[in-house]
C-alpha cells in the first residue's frame, strides 16, 4: 500500500455560491473519529492510504481509490489505518441535495435513505474528485453547476438516487439558440446553470445535456469560447492585458492567460505582438 507523505493536515472551506456546502480535504490523517453523526450528506473520496468507516454494525474498509457515503443522522465512526488517511469530502445539506435533485427531474424529492456503503466506481471516484477540485478553484459558476449536477445524476444512474425520468419542455434547438444568445450577450457575467435553463425554459440538467448534444460542448465551455473570441478582439484594438481581463469576466490576469494559451496556442502578450506584426505588414506591402 502506497505510503503517504504529506504531514497530517486538515483543510476545511465553504462553498459561496452553494449555502451550507462545506468542503474537506485531509492529508495523511491519522485522528480517528468516534462515534458521531452529520445532519448533512457526507460523500468522502479515499485520494491515500486506507481506513474503515463504522456505522450499523458493520465496519467497512475504505482504500485509496473509494468513495463511501454516510446518511444524514446515521450514527457512524471513521479511523485509518497505520500509514494515515487522505481524502477530499463534501458535507451537502439535505435541502440542497433536494435541489440539486429536482433540477435533475422537476417534481422528484429527495431519496428515501441512503446505506454507508462503499463504491469501487473509477468513474463516479473521478466525477467527484473533478467536482471537489472545482469548488475548490476559480472555475465559473456555470461548471461548477453543471459538475455538481452531472455527478448527481450519476449517482442515479447507479441506483443512489431514485430519480423519475426527467422530460423536456418546448423545442430543445430553439432553446438553445435562446441560451447562446443569452450568453452571447452576458458572456462577461457570472451565469448560473439555473439562469441559462430558464432562458431555455428546460429543467437545468435537461438544458444542460440538450445544450451539450445540440452544440458539442457544455455550456461554460461555450461562455468561455465567447470570452476568449471577445478578448481577441479588445486585444487588437491594443487595450491593456489587464483591463481585457477584467473586461471579459476574468478572475484576473493569471487566469485569463491560462485560458487565452490554451485555446489560442499563445498567450494574450505574444498574440498582441503577433497582431501588431501583421497588421504592420499589411500597411507597408512589400
Amino acid at each position: 500500500m502506497a505510503k503517504i507523505d504529506n504531514p497530517p493536515d486538515i483543510r476545511v472551506w465553504h462553498a459561496e455560491d452553494y449555502p451550507g456546502l462545506e468542503l474537506h480535504r485531509g492529508f495523511a490523517v491519522r485522528h480517528p473519529h468516534p462515534r458521531h453523526w452529520h445532519e448533512e450528506l457526507l460523500i468522502c473520496a479515499i485520494t491515500g492510504g486506507a481506513g474503515y468507516n463504522h456505522s450499523s454494525g458493520t465496519s467497512q474498509f475504505t482504500p485509496a481509490g473509494t468513495l463511501f457515503l454516510v446518511a444524514p443522522s446515521e450514527v457512524h465512526s471513521n479511523w485509518a489505518c497505520d500509514e494515515g488517511c487522505s481524502y477530499r469530502n463534501m458535507y451537502v445539506p439535505t435541502q440542497l441535495v433536494s435541489e440539486f435533485i429536482r433540477r435533475i427531474a422537476p417534481g422528484s424529492s429527495f431519496f428515501p435513505g441512503i446505506s454507508s456503503e462503499v463504491i469501487s466506481d473509477p468513474g463516479l471516484v473521478g466525477d467527484f474528485l473533478a467536482l471537489h477540485r472545482a469548488l475548490q478553484g476559480r472555475e465559473t459558476r456555470l461548471e461548477t453547476d453543471a459538475l455538481l449536477l452531472e455527478f448527481f445524476a450519476a449517482m442515479a444512474r447507479r441506483g443512489y438516487i431514485e430519480v423519475p425520468q426527467s422530460r423536456s419542455a418546448g423545442r430543445e434547438s430553439v432553446a438553445v439558440r435562446r441560451a447562446q444568445e443569452f450568453l452571447n450577450e452576458k458572456f462577461e457575467d457570472s451565469v448560473s446553470l439555473d439562469e441559462l435553463a430558464r432562458v431555455a425554459n428546460l429543467s437545468p440538467f435537461y438544458f444542460h445535456r440538450t445544450f451539450c448534444r445540440e452544440t458539442g460542448m457544455p455550456p461554460h465551455e461555450y461562455q468561455l469560447q465567447v470570452r476568449i473570441a471577445r478578448a481577441k478582439s479588445l486585444l487588437r484594438e491594443r487595450r491593456p492585458i489587464a483591463w481585457v481581463a477584467s473586461a471579459t469576466g476574468f478572475a484576473d490576469q493569471s487566469h485569463f492567460t491560462r485560458h487565452f494559451k490554451r485555446m489560442v496556442g499563445i498567450t494574450p502578450g505574444r498574440f498582441c505582438t503577433e497582431s501588431k506584426n501583421v497588421q504592420d505588414l499589411s500597411s507597408h506591402p512589400g
